[in-house]
C-alpha cells in the first residue's frame, strides 16, 4: 500500500552536496561533490526507470575522491527536480543535460547512464559535440538500435511497455512500495537485492507530486515517439557520428535486452567503442555491482584524453 508522499527520500543526507540549479527552464535537484577542476571533465551521472539520484548513491563519492566534480541528478519531472509541462521528450531531457552542466560552469562533460539515462548519454555527444568528452552507458544500447531492434526486447520489456498505455493503473503502480519492488527484484539478476532493498526509497519519490504521471509519460514517449515529429527529429539527430570515446556496460542476467541489442553499437562511434559483460548481474549493474561498476567508470574517466 501507499504511504503519503515525503521528500525526506530526495535530500538524504551522505558526503554531498544537494543543490538546486536553474538550467533549460526548470529548476533541478542534484547530489553535488568535488570541485571544478579546468583540466578535468564534470561528472554527469543520470538514473534510469523507476529511480532518481539515489540510484548514483555508492558512485558519487569515489568519484569525486579520484579527483572529479560529479553530479548526480534527478531528471526533469522527478525527484526533487520540477515537475514542468514539458519534459517527456528526449530532446528536451538532453537539453537538460547541457543546461545542467553549463550552470555548473562545465565546459566538458563525461556522462554516464544508465536505462532511460543512457540513451540520453547517448544523445548528448550528437547534439553537444563541444562538450561532450565521453559517455558511458548502463543497460542502454544506442538509440538507434533500440528503434531498429523492437524485436531484441524480452517478455519482460513488453509488458511494461503495455502496461504505461493504461496511464492511471500505471501511475498507481509506481506509487506503491510492492509495485516498485517486484519491479525491481523482476529486473535484477536472481536474489541481488542492490536495487530493489532501495523500493521503500524509490516508491517514495514517486509519490512526490506529479512524479509518477511523469515517469508513466516519459515511457508512453520512448515507446511511441517514431511516430511523433519530436521522436522523429530525435532519431534523425542521433543518425550523427558520435566522435568521444563510447563505452557501454551490460549485466548478463539483464531480463530486458538480451546481448544481442549491442551488437551493432560501435557502428555509431568514430572513437574508442568498448562494451563490458558483467557476470551475474541484471539490469541496474550500479546498483547490483556497485564496486565494479564504479571501477569501471574510474577506469573510463582515466582513459579520456
Amino acid at each position: 500500500m501507499a504511504t503519503p508522499a515525503d521528500n525526506s527520500c530526495v535530500f538524504i543526507p551522505g558526503p554531498w552536496a544537494h543543490r538546486l540549479i536553474q538550467a533549460n527552464g526548470c529548476q533541478f535537484h542534484l547530489a553535488h561533490m568535488g570541485s571544478h577542476h579546468d583540466d578535468r571533465p564534470l561528472v554527469l551521472l543520470v538514473h534510469g526507470h523507476p529511480e532518481y539520484w539515489w540510484a548514483w548513491r555508492h558512485q558519487i563519492e569515489p568519484i569525486a575522491r579520484a579527483g572529479y566534480e560529479v553530479a548526480a541528478i534527478d531528471q526533469r519531472g522527478l525527484g526533487g527536480s520540477d515537475k514542468t509541462p514539458e519534459g517527456t521528450d528526449a530532446l528536451t531531457l538532453t537539453r537538460d543535460l547541457s543546461g545542467i552542466a553549463r550552470t555548473l560552469g562545465a565546459s566538458k562533460v563525461a556522462v554516464v547512464g544508465l536505462g532511460r539515462g543512457g540513451t540520453l548519454a547517448w544523445a548528448l555527444p550528437a547534439m553537444f559535440p563541444e562538450l561532450t568528452a565521453g559517455v558511458l552507458t548502463f543497460s542502454a544500447p544506442h538509440t538507434r538500435t533500440l528503434q531498429r531492434a523492437g524485436t531484441h526486447l524480452t517478455l519482460a520489456t513488453w509488458r511494461r511497455v503495455a502496461q504505461t498505455f493504461v496511464s492511471p493503473l500505471a501511475r498507481n503502480a509506481l506509487r506503491s512500495d510492492s509495485y516498485i519492488k517486484k519491479l525491481l527484484e523482476e529486473w535484477s539478476a536472481p536474489t541481488n537485492t542492490g536495487a530493489s532493498g532501495e523500493a521503500t526509497n524509490y516508491a517514495a519519490a514517486m509519490r512526490l507530486p506529479e512524479a509518477a504521471d511523469t515517469a508513466v509519460a516519459q515511457l508512453r514517449w520512448s515507446y511511441t515517439s517514431p511516430q511523433r515529429p519530436d521522436g522523429r527529429k530525435f532519431f534523425e539527430i542521433t543518425k550523427r557520428d558520435i566522435e568521444v570515446p563510447v563505452w557501454t556496460v551490460r549485466g548478463d542476467l539483464d531480463p530486458l535486452l538480451p546481448e544481442r541489442a549491442w551488437q551493432r553499437d560501435s557502428e555509431f562511434v568514430t572513437n574508442t567503442y568498448r562494451h563490458i559483460t558483467i557476470p551475474g548481474v541484471g539490469h541496474f549493474v550500479n546498483e547490483e555491482a556497485p564496486e565494479e561498476s564504479t571501477r569501471i567508470i574510474l577506469e573510463f574517466l582515466d582513459s579520456l584524453p
